[in-house]
C-alpha cells in the first residue's frame, strides 16, 4: 500500500499540530518541506513520543495506528 502526503499524512495534521510545529520551524502542512528526511524525522520523534501536540493544548496524542502510517509513509520514499 502506498501511503501519500496529500491524502493519508495531512489530514492527521490538526490545526493544533500545525500550530505547534510552526513555532518549532517545521511546516507541517508543506509537502517540499515534510518530504525532507531529517525534518520528517523530527516529527515523528514528537508525534511517537506524544509531544504532538503538547498536553497543555489539549489536543490528542496520536494513536499507534497513525505513527505507524506516518513511519509507513517515510519508509515508502515520502510520496506526494
Amino acid at each position: 500500500m502506498t501511503v501519500s502526503f496529500t491524502t493519508d499524512i495531512l489530514p492527521m495534521f490538526t490545526s493544533i499540530d500545525i500550530e505547534h510545529m510552526a513555532g518549532l520551524g517545521l511546516a507541517l502542512d508543506d509537502y517540499s518541506s515534510m518530504s525532507q528526511p531529517a525534518t520528517a524525522s523530527a516529527v515523528y520523534q514528537r508525534v511517537a513520543d506524544g509531544t504532538m501536540p503538547p498536553p497543555e493544548s489539549g489536543g490528542q496524542c496520536w494513536s499507534s495506528e497513525q505513527v505507524q502510517l506516518f513511519k509507513a509513509w517515510m519508509d515508502g520514499g515520502y510520496q506526494r
